[in-house]
């Protein structure tokens, strides 16, 4: 895990993002703060989309998500022949649905798709 900052603006007022990196599992501390929370998997491993839907169940369990801000995030970086994509496009907007009030986005760094978004 790490900690960022950044600062962003929108509507024309500027924000100051807290950012935490956070590896495994939410607890209780972890939830009591979250404003936000950004699920990132990789679209090449179907136990990366997996294991988001359990963080995500045990985010809920700890915490009502409604009024928290969500996203998901697919990554691709290497999608090929021979390393194909595991998780449509339809499946990861189907969990978005059942997530509510959730934000779906892919991204690539290498080609720099929708990194600033």
């Amino acid at each position: 895990g790490g900690q960022f900052k950044r600062e962003v603006t929108v509507d024309g007022q500027s924000h100051l993002l807290l950012i935490r990196e956070e590896a495994g599992a939410p607890d209780a501390q972890f939830a009591s703060w979250a404003d936000a929370v950004m699920f990132v998997f990789s679209l090449e491993s179907e136990s990366s989309f997996e294991e988001v839907m359990h963080l995500h169940t045990l985010l809920s369990g700890l915490r009502g998500t409604s009024d928290m801000a969500l996203a998901l995030v697919g990554t691709q970086d290497k999608i090929s022949s021979s390393s194909p994509r595991a998780v449509e496009d339809a499946r990861a907007r189907a969990l978005c649905g059942d997530m509510r009030r959730c934000l779906y986005y892919e991204t690539c760094a290498t080609y720099g798709l929708n990194v600033d978004r």
